[in-house]
């Protein structure tokens, strides 16, 4: 394809780069005042000038000549006197004093926050809100209701605060800042987006993040020695080191402070060689790493008030973060993010407009309040009052008019009437008379003078053009930086172009920019690091000559590329090729090459919208030859863009960039590879296409020299066959301890791929439930690995066929060795890698449960869940989520409520990371907890209620159709047994065919031998014996194996079936001696399903009505102690 084709094609992304800057005018909900600063002038100078004033008015000498009268009166800087000076003293000196006054100047910090009265006291109450609500959940008491749980946790705000430019959105939120700095453990954090570099990801929350970072060092190590923190630092260190695993290095990309509080961060990677992750997982990664870090930070900082400014121009991937920190019902401590945002810059098509759509329809569910408060701009009243403030004046009457003359020029902007007073006082309209000790001005001078002042950037440059050339030179270098520079930056720039130029000379950039900050176009906001007052004096700046043109930025952008040493370049990398893309005129491969790494470490982050950006510049810079001359840099320009422009959901623009490549015919097959797995990817992922899926992975398989399939008639004979042969030679491989060092790492690029392919195969085929295809990629797996070395995919296959070993074989001791092979892999690597949760979950869900105690899986199921979240791989994180506070602590008998209180978070975090097959699960866990908790339900057996509805299910996957009659069937236990067991005559063994080897399948298999039992016994018909002997008889042989947790069943059926066959005296010692076992092990429903059984038996078969109670009266004490409180109520009606 030619240059021309591709490059039309991407004018997608230059168009939507476009659109960012795009006005769209809204009007505020409702008008208030602005002023900024909070401090009055200090009246003691005040005083002491009236009680002089008869002095000065007799005494000095006014020349009424001069426009601006000069006097002998000088102000000891430490005594505060006034002492006449004679009019022949140095009149330098008398300047120079005169300087110093402070009381012929304009205080513009004295203005407070005239009329914002109701929004402060609004925002303010947020945050008293969001405090008494992180005190309750504190002390919340448990309850059954969903709706209390969520509300127990609702101590955290989102307040976004709208406007015009200038209208002191900003100063707003500031005044948290007080409040915050009153709390012994608080902490007031900003940062602010810049439209200059917008294509930077997560440029302020990271900023911010990283001025957290350096609180912790500061407040945990008093010396400020941040290479030898102390022990509490190295403490909080390792801790937020192993939360965040190889996650610390991904965020020390953009947020350099986390190398200083964690100095391993740059070892904190991921071991694996050549590494890659799917694009489908990547962004989940990033978004999780942020939310790790600040549980971290917010349990060292609580309350956190982030502020996040300019919020109309950030970045998707940020807005993602944002939304995923606010909404982490994870973070038991307070926060608070404030997002300022300029109204008249979103519309209905901005990002910022839909997310917060998007937050709207969340907070209901989550635990964050959402507020929005709207400012407008002050009436002339306002305006009036602002000025009074700044004069000192108490008279509104006297400044009215002036106030008036400012209404019309600045429409009531706060920002821009600042900026006017400025003016008027420099030009000498506005003046302090000494003598009359007063403000002076003449309003129609004033009026004619600005009429020709269009806006606020027209008077900023018009005080800029007034300082030295040098200065405004510095102010257009410094406005290319963005919101904030550092003076190393600038100087680096400064000597750069002073040599290019012969009409400046090197100045210092120390001295010039104090010329700058004393002008209060720029402040200090760090050592070496300043920030613009406002962003309309940095555009002021940037727009201050013709000279600052897109070639302008582009030399500035080169001069800092040929100047920073290489890891200063690195961190400012976005910065530089940004400055290098405002004029792409020149085909230079380099700046290629700089585009590349840009795209590439954006993509890295999850960036991809900022990546795809890079991705088309760099090509822009390319040759029309691009192919012939720089084929390498070609190729991986178009590959990273196929990828990231996937990852967006650009379809179309994927296509061209693949196109590109896959149509040229020396490409070739190693090269097209990643284009065509990407496609798998997206069609697998995205599509939801398993059955093409399936079809292309065998057709890419056979290009990489893998055969999968004789035929579709054989393949049940070959995938057994396959089975077979795969655990035999799996059985002779090298001990887990040594696996890793025998084996080595898989170096053929072609295996890797195929690896990959085939993990893709088995997903695809699990979803069709074409289970021997399954089969043969999992094989294929495990064969491949023994013979050419390990790679990513090895655990999970050898977790998979321990899996297989289970259900095939019911050989547990070797399904267990596959399981700790799996594992010692998977440890070898280090911090795991992409495929850690997923093996965790099938060892811990699959494997080891069958020969060891439930107890164990539930540690290595929450590192299971933090392992898949960090590497992205969120659909298995969920699963060890739900395995974690679920389903184990509900297989061993726990407390309902504690399983309960976890079910809306967990729910809340598989609906935000878009996992319905997990939340379908879980809801319906959560209705049946219901149901057994919840008194005065009618139909207590049925899987119905609030949550969850059977009768309205429709699905036909094996995971939700497997839950469902799982769920049913244990409420029908609980309140039905006659129910329970007629269904297990009619469905069988269907939950295990459907959901083979899981752990669930044990007590589902106990609970139905119980039901089958117990009709047995009632109706004496041979079909309920036959079937729960089998039962009985399966149970019997996992207590052989050696299974530890179904030793109580085994007792329990051992009563039944004595019961069954008239042996009372057995029944009763075996009932007695499964209730101590099941209680002993912590089984509370089972001790009391067992009593249940037991006051039966003997109310039936014994005749003993007394005892009989008495073991109802100990089954209800378990099912209380349980929470049952539902099924208690049931009991309690036969007594």
């Amino acid at each position: 394809m030619s240059s021309s084709v591709s490059n039309a094609g991407l004018m997608v992304r230059v168009s939507g780069l476009q659109s960012r800057t795009k006005d769209a005018a809204t009007v505020s909900s409702f008008k208030t005042f602005d002023s900024y600063g909070d401090d009055r002038m200090s009246n003691e100078l005040s005083s002491k000038m009236f009680k002089s004033s008869s002095s000065l008015n007799s005494g000095v000498h006014r020349d009424t000549s001069s426009s601006s009268f000069r006097t002998s009166l000088r102000i000891s800087a430490k005594s505060d006197e006034f002492k006449l000076v004679p009019r022949s003293s140095n009149i330098r000196t008398s300047n120079s004093m005169l300087s110093e006054l402070t009381i012929n100047k304009l205080n513009f910090k004295s203005m407070g926050l005239i009329g914002r009265e109701r929004e402060t006291k609004t925002l303010k109450s947020r945050l008293e809100r969001m405090m008494d609500e992180e005190k309750e959940s504190k002390s919340y008491d448990h309850a059954v209701s969903a709706q209390s749980l969520i509300q127990s946790n609702l101590h955290k705000e989102l307040v976004f605060i709208s406007g015009y430019s200038g209208v002191g959105k900003s100063t707003l939120a500031r005044t948290l800042e007080k409040e915050i700095d009153g709390m012994k453990d608080g902490i007031y954090v900003q940062g602010k987006f810049d439209l200059n570099t917008s294509d930077e990801p997560y440029s302020a929350i990271a900023s911010a993040f990283g001025e957290m970072c350096k609180r912790v060092l500061k407040r945990q190590d008093p010396s400020k020695k941040y290479s030898n923190p102390g022990n509490e630092s190295l403490s909080f260190s390792s801790s937020l080191s192993a939360a965040l695993g190889p996650s610390a290095s991904l965020l020390s990309n953009f947020i350099p402070e986390l190398q200083d509080l964690l100095p391993l961060t740059r070892q904190n990677s991921v071991s694996s060689a050549g590494q890659q992750y799917d694009f489908e997982v990547a962004q989940e990664r990033v978004k999780y790493a942020f939310r790790v870090l600040m549980q971290a930070l917010n349990e060292e900082f609580s309350p956190i008030v982030l502020v996040l400014d300019d919020l109309q121009w950030a970045d998707e991937s940020s807005l993602e973060v944002m939304d995923f920190l606010i909404s982490d019902l994870q973070n038991p401590n307070a926060l608070m993010i404030v997002g300022c945002y300029r109204s008249n810059e979103v519309d209905g098509q901005s990002l910022l407009f839909k997310k917060v759509q998007t937050l709207l329809k969340k907070q209901d569910k989550l635990s964050f309040h959402i507020t929005d408060i709207a400012i407008g701009s002050c009436d002339v009243d306002g305006v009036n009052k602002m000025i009074m403030a700044m004069m000192s004046i108490d008279d509104e009457e006297r400044t009215w008019g002036l106030a008036e003359v400012c209404f019309k020029r600045t429409a009531g902007n706060p920002f821009f009437l600042i900026e006017f007073m400025k003016l008027f006082q420099d030009e000498g309209l506005i003046s302090y008379n000494l003598g009359l000790l007063k403000w002076v001005w003449d309003e129609d001078r004033i009026d004619d003078a600005t009429m020709s002042a269009d806006n606020v950037v027209d008077l900023l440059q018009a005080r800029m053009r007034k300082m030295p050339a040098n200065v405004q030179l510095l102010l257009q270098y410094a406005a290319c930086l963005g919101s904030s520079f550092d003076t190393h930056t600038l100087d680096l720039i400064w000597r750069e172009q002073s040599v290019m130029s012969t009409e400046y000379t090197a100045d210092t950039i120390i001295s010039l920019l104090a010329a700058v900050v004393s002008s209060n176009l720029v402040e200090a906001c760090g050592q070496n690091k300043y920030q613009w007052v406002h962003d309309k004096v940095q555009e002021a700046a940037l727009c201050l000559s013709d000279k600052v043109t897109p070639e302008f930025q582009f030399q500035i952008g080169t001069a800092l590329y040929h100047s920073l040493e290489a890891n200063d370049l690195e961190e400012q990398l976005f910065d530089v090729v940004d400055l290098i893309n405002k004029d792409r005129v020149s085909k230079r491969h380099e700046f290629a090459m700089l585009n590349l790494r840009a795209a590439t470490k954006a993509k890295k982050v999850s960036a991809f919208e900022s990546a795809a950006i890079y991705v088309a510049n760099g090509i822009d810079f390319l040759p029309s030859d691009k192919w012939t001359t720089h084929r390498s840099l070609t190729l991986a320009l178009y590959t990273i863009g196929s990828d990231v422009e996937l990852a967006l959901g650009h379809g179309a623009c994927a296509e061209i960039y693949s196109n590109e490549v896959l149509n040229r015919e020396e490409c070739t097959t190693m090269e097209m590879l990643p284009l065509k797995m990407a496609r798998v990817a997206k069609i697998c992922t995205v599509d939801l296409k398993f059955k093409e899926t399936i079809q292309i992975c065998l057709g890419l398989l056979k290009e990489l020299g893998v055969d999968m399939l004789w035929s579709r008639v054989t393949i049940p004979f070959q995938a057994v066959t396959a089975l077979l042969r795969t655990i035999k030679m799996a059985k002779k491989a090298p001990l887990p301890t040594d696996i890793y060092g025998k084996l080595g790492r898989m170096k053929d690029p072609k295996h890797r791929a195929a690896m990959l392919l085939l993990s893709r195969l088995g997903y695809a085929c699990y979803r069709t439930e074409d289970i021997f295809l399954n089969i043969l990629s999992t094989c294929k797996i495990v064969e491949m690995t023994l013979k050419y070395g390990v790679c990513d995919v090895s655990s999970p296959g050898f977790s998979y066929l321990g899996a297989a070993t289970v259900v095939v074989q019911q050989d547990y001791e070797t399904a267990a060795n596959f399981a700790e092979v799996a594992l010692a892999l998977q440890k070898a690597s280090r911090w795991g890698g992409p495929r850690e949760a997923e093996t965790i979950y099938m060892v811990h869900a699959f494997c080891l449960v069958w020969s060891r105690p439930l107890q164990q899986s539930l540690v290595p199921t929450a590192d299971g869940y933090a392992s898949g979240m960090r590497s992205g791989e969120t659909a298995f994180a969920m699963w060890n989520l739900i395995a974690h506070h679920v389903w184990l602590p509900y297989a061993m008998g726990k407390r309902l409520g504690p399983i309960l209180e976890q079910c809306p978070k967990v729910l809340s975090q598989m609906e935000e990371l878009s996992q319905p097959e997990q939340a379908i699960c879980l809801k319906m866990f959560w209705q049946m907890l219901l149901n057994l908790m919840t008194t005065g339900l009618e139909d207590s057996h049925k899987l119905e209620g609030d949550v969850f509805g059977a009768k309205g299910f429709t699905g036909t996957e094996a995971v939700r159709v497997s839950s469902m009659h799982m769920l049913q069937g244990e409420l029908l236990v609980f309140y039905d047994i006659e129910a329970a067991a007629k269904r297990a005559i009619k469905h069988g063994d269907k939950f295990t065919k459907l959901a083979p080897g899981v752990f669930l399948i044990m007590f589902e298999t106990f609970h139905r031998a119980i039901a089958l039992f117990a009709m047995a016994r009632r109706t004496k018909k041979r079909n309920y014996r036959i079937k729960a002997n089998k039962l009985a008889q399966r149970i019997e042989g996992w207590v052989r194996s050696g299974n530890p947790n179904v030793g109580h069943y085994h007792m329990a059926l051992l009563a039944e079936q004595a019961a069954l066959n008239k042996k009372f005296d057995l029944a009763e010692d075996s009932y007695k001696n499964a209730i101590v076992l099941a209680a002993r092990s912590g089984h509370m429903h089972h001790a009391a399903l067992i009593n249940e059984r037991y006051a039966e038996f003997l109310r039936e078969e014994l005749l003993d009505e007394q005892e009989s109670k008495y073991r109802v009266g100990e089954a209800i004490r378990f099912y209380e102690e349980w929470g049952a409180s539902g099924k208690v109520e049931s009991l309690k009606k036969l007594l």
